[in-house]
């Protein structure tokens, strides 16, 4: 059997197999948040030709992508709100409005550096001879056909799928690699680094992560790895995977401490990575105290009504306007189409501020429209209360486990690439994080991938990782005791005001 999506290529079809999971194995990703249980809606599409079981077509034809099993031959159209791989992809040239690089400049040892986030892919690439980065590469993660988060791909790794999985990211990887080849006129890579967190790991590796998915949390590695290229069926000649701190503090994690040279840092420092996991790392008198909280994907789009990652059309900043009403701005000024985790945070200071929000998280509307066909709705406030109260929990653990108070935290680090887009004070106001950090907060952007650029030219950089390794204690925050009296709190609002 085979589909035929619009105008693209057919994609075979297996017996018994969702159309979500046919088009994925054939290249051709659909965003399903939900992990492919059918909740959230997202991975939807028009049925135009032939049968499904599974999910019945609405009046529009329309049908869930991971319950609709074709019977025959389909044809289906993909609607606007598809996040698609083949449309995600940006660049530093594409994205400034300047052509792409010419092919002519002569690149004497190219390199890459890649961060492999469990939403976004991020690629630079750079000249080892010369240090230069030269340019730069953004996609969705063609992984989250199985899920917005780690314990979906977990639990897609345990129902056998750690080869999909695999497969997803690597096609994906070499995809970007042609990507730098075509622009560049390279050949051969002479070194790709990677940073990631420990799942993301496993999965580039083709290596099970299914012992993260339960007690006692166990990776099958965490040191750094080096391998040919061609070992991956990728075009590098050599491979380097940075070290992980535990389960759920990765490389990606050791990447940010060892650009920031967090030992080094004066005075009490927080770092904080804010992704589907909301890692933090706080350093104080040589010794660095860990923990990861299960932050949730509504930070990036998930698990949220309109929500969408950060792509074109989605809603990346919300003001107050006059009258209780709202401006918007969207990710390449065209009209929104959702939002994604910058602007949710901007709405909920700006409903909180107008009193459509109280301090239990209760709406005083059904909905919150920020666009035609965008708002915000009272299940998208808990999923944010969730979020919020989760990293704001982790902060004030770390902080007790210190024996600091968060006034006495002099540099607070906001990393990841959805933290670059931050709005500090929505940040504080809708209660992420303490007020008293709005002062000593930095926002610093993808360190991640910094320290995957960093790792192909400074040789002291894996040296320096395993340093900072070596001075890691992790926190389990389901083991500590005040974590869940802090949790209840932190739902509230209003849970900023404490000290």
């Amino acid at each position: 059997m085979k589909i035929r999506p619009g105008n693209n290529p057919e994609v075979c079809h297996g017996d018994g197999e969702t159309i979500l999971l046919s088009c994925a194995r054939s290249g051709l990703v659909l965003s399903a948040p939900c992990g492919g249980r059918g909740r959230c809606g997202k991975c939807r599409v028009q049925l135009l030709e032939g049968q499904v079981s599974g999910d019945t077509p609405d009046a529009h034809g329309m049908i869930r992508a991971c319950r609709a099993i074709p019977l025959s031959d389909i044809t289906i159209a993909m609607t606007g709100s598809v996040e698609l791989a083949y449309n995600a992809l940006t660049d530093s040239a594409g994205s400034s409005g300047n052509p792409h690089p010419s092919v002519h400049k002569k690149i004497a040892r190219p390199g890459i550096a890649l961060d492999i986030g469990t939403t976004t892919v991020s690629a630079r690439l750079v000249d080892l001879a010369s240090s230069a980065a030269l340019d730069t590469i953004s996609e969705l993660n063609d992984q989250r056909a199985f899920g917005a988060d780690l314990m979906s791909r977990i639990a897609a790794a345990k129902d056998n799928k750690t080869k999909e999985l695999f497969n997803l990211i690597n096609r994906q990887t070499e995809r970007i690699i042609s990507t730098f080849q075509e622009r560049w006129g390279l050949g051969k890579i002479e070194q790709l680094s990677v940073s990631a967190n420990t799942v993301m790991l496993h999965l580039f590796l083709n290596v099970d992560p299914s012992g993260m998915g339960e007690l006692p949390f166990t990776p099958e590695f965490l040191g750094e790895r080096e391998m040919k290229g061609e070992l991956l069926s990728l075009s590098a000649d050599t491979v380097i995977v940075l070290p992980s701190i535990s389960a759920f503090i990765g490389a990606d994690i050791t990447a940010d401490l060892a650009v920031l040279d967090f030992l080094n840092t004066e005075g009490p420092s927080l770092l904080i990575d804010i992704g589907t996991n909301g890692e933090m790392a706080l350093a104080d008198k040589g010794k660095i105290l860990c923990c990861s909280t299960a932050a949730g994907p509504a930070f990036e789009g998930a698990e949220i009504s309109c929500g969408m990652g950060g792509v074109m059309g989605a809603i990346s900043a919300v003001e107050a306007a006059g009258a209780g009403g709202v401006s918007v701005t969207t990710i390449g000024n065209v009209p929104p189409r959702g939002i994604c985790g910058s602007g949710l945070i901007d709405a909920v200071a700006v409903m909180l501020k107008q009193g459509i929000i109280d301090e239990s998280g209760s709406m005083t509307e059904k909905e919150f429209f920020l666009a035609p066909g965008v708002s915000i709705n009272g299940r998208d406030v808990r999923q944010f209360q969730l979020a919020k109260s989760a990293i704001l929990s982790g902060i004030r653990i770390l902080c007790k486990n210190a024996g600091l108070k968060t006034q006495d935290i002099k540099n607070v680090f906001i990393a990841g690439a959805f933290g670059f887009f931050i709005n500090k004070k929505n940040a504080v106001a809708s209660g992420i994080f303490p007020g008293e950090f709005l002062g000593p907060m930095v926002v610093s952007g993808n360190l991640s991938l910094q320290g995957a650029e960093e790792c192909l030219f400074e040789k002291d950089f894996m040296d320096r990782c395993k340093q900072i390794i070596g001075l890691c204690f992790v926190i389990d925050l389901a083991a500590d005791p005040f974590f869940m009296d802090e949790f209840a709190d932190n739902m509230l609002f209003d849970a900023i005001s404490r000290p």
